[in-house]
């Protein structure tokens, strides 16, 4: 941290002793992830990003961003980099033994009416971005439904919206990131420059090649949605599948509809009996959307909830609570309804194992069944590619022409980290025989969503040998030393990729 202190960013830094450091830690959102940085470093522009990174990498840079070397005196300990510190993986966005740059105070977000381009700060959260969108401008992105998630991770990590029958991943709507290199340089990267390779990489492949300081993203009208969630006893879990697998299939390019699918199990609610729900909303505000018509015909738990509102309160409805240890894990699979009623299954077996190893009321558990469509890399592919691999050539030929479902596993425990291990270790295990049971009958598919994966998967890998072809040499065109691969702790890394 004297590093800092000699940069001249005193100001801006949180030691320990601090009592605003302490409740800034509060605000990670997985008490897991709630380590304890030597300090945190809330730069407040782009220029004091730079100044940090070259402090604490101790940088020397020539003209060229490929001739940089490192100088000694800042030590080789790590360094974090947090945007909204939402990921569950304990050293994804913070750190103990080293510094975390916190970038919170980039936050900031305004509209360009000539070009209908919102420009956005990595510390933004969704549910500020949308209501600060529409108040200023009337109008909207397609960003994170969880109104608590920040923006750099979400577009990073390439991002799951209500707005995806039209738009593809957020990420498909980022026209430019501003970007830090390793050795303080500062990069427009957009699809026509001179870094497109850089903004391609960047759709989806994380923050392992700088610090985004700014994304500019592609601006949709705003309309209030037709917004609901349908809670069923879990017996109609397998009339909600089959709800699910026909959505899917019937789902088409230029749809406002968007279906999640999930089953918990919470011992203070329905009498601790599992619950099946569905969040269903339609993005041009039409409340009897016929792409529902299936799923309202299940019995529901209480009176139908759909109604108007405008995407910040849709957001903010959808925030998850925080205060938890919390674990979670993904993959995809053929939109097979044999796979769905297995995954049903593993998850009855997953709440039986923790409730006799854990007590019942300690821990939630639930998995969340999303469409996978075939038509998102056509969406991506006319928005100039991301790093996906997604309906690429040269990778899932098979699986990536016909529609899939993303799966995903979470839990999250009251009592401690000993009991969250137990409960992560479980739900590994229920992923790993999921996935051993699609590719069993065919269906597997190597797609692994990044922002939902557990650490120890490999998203970066499944998106197919051309795209981690063109990761490797994106990192070694701006992060030629591996700063970010080797002295940045947090995400997926290109280097860590075997076997492809």
């Amino acid at each position: 941290c004297d590093a800092l202190i000699h940069a001249g960013l005193r100001d801006r830094l949180l030691l320990p002793t601090s009592p605003s450091y302490e409740a800034r830690i509060e605000t990670w959102w997985a008490l897991n992830t709630r380590l304890r940085p030597w300090c945190l470093i809330q730069p407040h522009t782009t220029a004091e990003v730079s100044t940090a990174l070259t402090a604490l990498l101790n940088t020397t840079t020539s003209t060229t961003t490929t001739t940089t070397e490192y100088s000694a005196g800042a030590g080789d300990w790590h360094i974090a980099i947090r945007a909204g510190g939402h990921s569950v993986n304990p050293h994804a966005n913070n750190i103990d033994a080293g510094v975390t740059i916190d970038l919170g105070a980039l936050n900031a977000t305004t509209y360009d009416r000539d070009t209908n381009v919102a420009s956005i700060g990595p510390g933004g959260r969704w549910k500020d971005v949308y209501a600060a969108l529409r108040e200023g401008w009337g109008v909207a992105v397609a960003g994170g439904r969880d109104g608590g998630v920040g923006v750099g991770g979400f577009l990073l990590g390439g991002g799951l919206t209500y707005f995806m029958g039209r738009r593809g991943f957020a990420c498909d709507a980022v026209r430019a990131f501003e970007v830090v290199l390793a050795n303080g340089s500062v990069v427009e990267a957009t699809r026509d420059n001179e870094h497109g390779d850089l903004w391609r990489a960047l759709k989806g492949g994380g923050g392992q090649f700088g610090v985004v300081t700014r994304f500019d993203v592609d601006a949709v009208p705003d309309r209030d949605l037709a917004y609901g969630i349908r809670f069923m006893d879990a017996r109609y879990a397998p009339a909600l599948v089959d709800v699910l697998v026909d959505f899917t299939d019937r789902y088409e390019e230029g749809s406002g509809d968007a279906l999640v699918a999930f089953l918990t199990y919470n011992a203070s609610i329905n009498a601790g009996a599992p619950v099946a729900a569905a969040i269903h909303v339609n993005t041009d505000g039409e409340r009897d959307s016929p792409g529902f018509a299936g799923l309202n015909r299940i019995p529901s738990l209480q009176p139908d909830s759909t109604r108007a509102m405008p995407l910040a309160d849709a957001a903010s409805e959808s925030q998850l609570s925080s205060g938890t240890w919390n674990a979670g894990a993904t993959l995809s699979f053929k939109n097979d309804a044999r796979i769905l009623s297995h995954a049903l299954a593993l998850h009855s077996q997953l709440t039986a194992s923790l409730s006799a190893s854990l007590a019942p009321a300690s821990f939630q558990s639930t998995i969340f069944l999303q469409p996978l469509p075939a038509f998102l890399g056509a969406i991506s592919a006319r928005a100039g590619g991301n790093i996906l691999g997604l309906g690429s050539s040269s990778h899932h030929q098979q699986q990536q022409t016909r529609n899939a479902i993303i799966w995903t596993g979470a839990v999250a425990v009251t009592t401690g980290p000993r009991d969250l291990a137990v409960a992560r270790t479980a739900l590994m295990g229920m992923a790993r025989e999921l996935r051993d049971f699609a590719e069993g009958l065919g269906g597997g598919d190597g797609f692994v969503y990044m922002n939902y994966a557990d650490a120890a998967q490999d998203p970066l890998g499944g998106y197919g040998a051309g795209s981690v072809a063109l990761l490797r040499d994106v990192a070694a065109r701006y992060d030629p030393l591996g700063a970010f691969q080797t002295r940045v702790s947090g995400g997926f890394k290109v280097s860590r990729v075997v076997g492809v």
